[in-house]
């Protein structure tokens, strides 16, 4: 049998699904303890080399012993041999060129995600750097201050090489951010949010479950299992980066609290808006300040993904453990954005997310296709011309349970309509990723700048995107 959109076939596959996400929920082969572990913040990587309109950094991915759970021994894959990579931290419009060493034994691409970067240093998916190769990356960092991450991105091999380690943030900053008086220093913490699974030997242990996605069952934030954060009673700004695979997250804090949202993919929004549930599909940014000024000292209250049984929601633990005085705010205006306005004449393009059922024996259950077709990286599926608003309608044509994260390199976009309605509150500023459950669609506004070449569109599920769920559009 061939591949089949639906039908009575389809009901073999829905038991191969349901099969997929059982085995996806099981409880941990190693038993780990809960919030016994500090949170680590990783390391800002210093350049290497610096001048008054450059930065220069030297990475080297390589394999590292890394105690990730206690007790155990991992084998990592990792920027710098560490897992997650070190932050880079860059001012907006100076310069970052980093030179990538591969000493692994795979070939590896690396992608600033949200960057907006020449094409030939943006992470086309066959730019490979091969074992003992050296690649030379060029951002210009022409753009406004955001919490970014690189990461590989790999032909055929991305979901594997991301959950093997190499992920780490890459923040941009201005003179705009830096005036507000926004929670600073050790009160600015990146936490990205990822699931994994381990053999009984603390072993990484990779399945794409048929590349449906691999979705682990022991939660890292910041490579720490189920870690604990000492808090004093003042305000916290987190960058949360959903890092995993193919797990979203619908975040919120156990006493109830609100999330003050401050910032998406592309940066600040024009103002703060306080959600109690955020969700957060895979590689999706969301800035929030968290105050803790009112909570008593001694309390314990946790980040939550909502979207899980009771029993798989807490992530991390925040302990009030002293009073201390508190001189950060979060002010009622954050920023001008910049926002495109709609011209009244513009063209559209659609962009379908779809998966169809394969009943080919020996081969994945899923078909992920974009637009009916799989990628090819020598075919050029759009000419978009430089400078030009567009509308994309981002689709999700999935025809099963399965969220699609799209994300659209080189440009951040505005969210025009979500299923026909005005974006969610949090969506309101500027996005280089849209979460589309089943059925869903986004009318996005787009503008591509500073740079011609290939580019890419793509699904954030790491395993659909290693499946061909991609598209190369040329800027023109």
């Amino acid at each position: 049998m061939g591949v089949i959109a639906f039908g009575g076939a389809a009901t073999l596959v829905t038991a191969r699904f349901a099969l997929i996400r059982s085995r996806a929920e099981r409880e941990p082969a190693i038993r780990v303890p809960r919030f016994d572990v500090p949170l680590k913040i990783p390391a800002v990587l210093e350049p290497s080399r610096r001048t008054a309109t450059q930065d220069d950094y030297d990475i080297v991915q390589s394999e590292a012993d890394q105690e990730i759970l206690p007790g155990h021994v991992t084998k990592i894959w990792g920027y710098q041999g560490v897992f997650p990579g070190p932050t880079i931290r860059v001012r907006s419009g100076h310069a970052a060129v980093v030179h990538q060493t591969n000493r692994l034994s795979v070939h590896t691409v690396t992608h600033v995600h949200g960057g907006r970067t020449p094409a030939d240093s943006d992470g086309f998916a066959t730019d490979m750097v091969m074992p003992g190769e050296t690649r030379t990356y060029k951002y210009p960092n022409q753009q406004r201050a955001s919490t970014l991450w690189y990461h590989d991105h790999a032909m055929d091999r991305t979901g594997e090489n991301v959950y093997r380690g190499l992920a780490g943030f890459y923040i941009v900053e201005d003179d705009e951010e830096l005036s507000l008086p926004l929670p600073k220093g050790d009160c600015d913490v990146p936490l990205v949010l990822q699931d994994r699974r381990f053999n009984m030997d603390g072993s990484l242990m990779y399945d794409t479950f048929g590349h449906e996605g691999i979705q682990g069952d022991i939660m890292l934030v910041n490579g720490v299992p189920w870690p604990r954060m000492e808090v004093s009673t003042r305000k916290y700004r987190f960058r949360i980066l959903n890092g995993s695979n193919a797990r979203p997250f619908q975040l919120a804090l156990s006493n109830g609290d609100p999330l003050i949202v401050i910032g998406t993919d592309g940066g600040l929004l024009a103002e703060p808006v306080a959600v109690r549930n955020l969700p957060l599909a895979m590689a999706e940014r969301a800035e929030v300040v968290v105050d803790f000024s009112r909570v008593p000292v001694g309390s314990k209250i946790f980040l939550m993904n909502t979207r899980e049984r009771p029993e798989r929601q807490q992530l991390m633990r925040f302990d009030v453990t002293h009073r201390e005085s508190d001189n950060a705010s979060v002010p009622s205006r954050l920023s001008d954005p910049g926002f495109l306005s709609r011209p009244a004449s513009v063209n559209t393009r659609t962009w379908a997310l779809q998966r169809s059922f394969s009943m080919r024996h020996g081969l994945p259950p899923f078909v992920w296709t974009i637009n009916g077709k799989h990628f090819d990286p020598d075919r050029s599926d759009a000419k978009v011309p430089l400078g030009e608003i567009e509308l994309w309608r981002l689709r999700n044509e999935g025809a099963g349970q399965q969220l699609h994260p799209a994300h659209v390199h080189l440009a951040h976009f505005q969210i025009v309509e979500r299923n026909g309605k005005p974006p969610l509150a949090h969506e309101k500023g500027w996005k280089d990723t849209v979460a589309l459950e089943d059925g869903e669609e986004a009318l996005v506004m787009i503008r591509f700048e500073q740079f011609r070449g290939r580019y890419m569109l793509h699904c954030h599920n790491l395993e659909h995107e290693d499946h061909a769920m991609m598209s190369r559009f040329d800027v023109v």
